[in-house]
């Protein structure tokens, strides 16, 4: 099943609960964009407070070590990447977000961001660590997750990362710099 039709099968099943969540549709929405006024106090501009921190939880739960930042700099890399890319998608990305914070919901569990680490990692190692079910479309968030870890420079130079325009058949740019010359020199020699 696509990720599409697991979308429209979710707003159907809305529509036909509709009455019983109608009522609370204006508290939802007063704390969403109350959620969205702290998200930019911290300095976030497209995440709303609560899906920063289930970034930061998720990251915190799945991936070793902290980046020089710690995992908040996981967030906030993933919120400028948001910031970046226009995409016709991205309410998508927003809602995989979304059912990624609320998904402890469905056994009766605190949101993902307040679970205790212990907790938050046997969670997603037995419901989010599939791409069937229920719980498919919020465990694709891993992915953004890894890039907005990955795209941390410090992460980066620990594990040995060098950027392309640091690269030239693997040799440093210092290095790089200094080759070029030593062939220009043995070019205009020869």
């Amino acid at each position: 099943m696509s990720l599409n039709t697991r979308v429209g099968l979710l707003l159907l099943a809305l529509l036909v609960s509709s009455p019983v969540w109608l009522p609370l549709l204006p508290f939802v929405l007063f704390w969403l964009s109350r959620e969205r006024r702290l998200g930019r106090a911290e300095g976030f501009r497209t995440l709303p407070r609560f899906l920063a921190r289930s970034i930061e939880g998720y990251a915190e739960a799945t991936l070793g070590t902290p980046p020089a930042g710690g995992f908040a700099t996981v967030a906030r890399n993933v919120d400028g990447y948001l910031v970046r890319v226009r995409s016709p998608r991205h309410w998508r990305t927003t809602m995989m977000l979304a059912l990624l914070e609320f998904s402890p919901w469905t056994r009766l569990q605190p949101r993902l961001s307040r679970l205790p680490l212990a907790a938050r990692r046997r969670w997603i190692a037995e419901r989010l660590s599939t791409t069937r079910g229920l719980f498919a479309v919020p465990s694709l968030v891993r992915q953004l997750v890894r890039m907005g870890y990955y795209a941390d420079p410090s992460v980066g130079r620990s594990c040995g990362f060098r950027p392309m325009r640091e690269r030239v058949r693997g040799l440093p740019s210092r290095a790089r710099t200094a080759t070029y010359a030593a062939l220009a020199r043995r070019k205009v020699a020869g």
